[in-house]
């Protein structure tokens, strides 16, 4: 009887120990969630202008851009807080700027010390960047061949 009474003992205490240590036990499955961005750029974006950062410049083509695609003025860009920037509503002027700003379906964005920096995979590219609560300018190079001096364009854009 003594022998049952001990074991009957030893497992009514490994049991209780086991019952603690499993409720005890806290689930680490930490739900992942996505950083959210603060940032005044977060929002929608209305392109209101192209011009030359520089005053009197001429930037070869940047007239015939309204012709080449007549909604550029409607192109919004949408700044979300988890760092995706998307375009929308003019896809002539998507076409065109894609090669001053390129931003695909996988484009994420940061602004660090006044530039703005787009990501696409491992292709990073800064712009200048100036924003107050509704207005931003986008200083983009138009020099796309990679020789000689840097021809800046500012893309205004007013916040919907």
């Amino acid at each position: 009887m003594k022998i049952f009474n001990r074991f009957s003992k030893t497992a009514f205490l490994t049991f209780l120990l086991m019952s603690i240590v499993f409720v005890a036990c806290k689930n680490n499955d930490d739900d992942t969630t996505t950083p959210v961005d603060n940032n005044p750029i977060v929002g929608k974006w209305q392109l209101t202008a192209i011009a030359p950062e520089t005053a009197g410049t001429t930037i070869n083509g940047l007239d015939l851009l309204p012709a080449l695609a007549p909604c550029i003025y409607s192109l919004k860009f949408t700044f979300t807080s988890d760092n995706k920037v998307a375009l929308s509503d003019c896809d002539a002027a998507v076409a065109l700027i894609g090669g001053l700003i390129k931003i695909e379906s996988t484009t994420t964005w940061k602004v660090d010390s006044g530039n703005l920096i787009l990501t696409n995979g491992t292709t990073t590219n800064t712009f200048g960047l100036t924003q107050n609560t509704n207005d931003m300018k986008i200083v983009v190079n138009t020099n796309t061949t990679g020789t000689g001096a840097a021809v800046n364009a500012v893309l205004s854009l007013k916040r919907l």
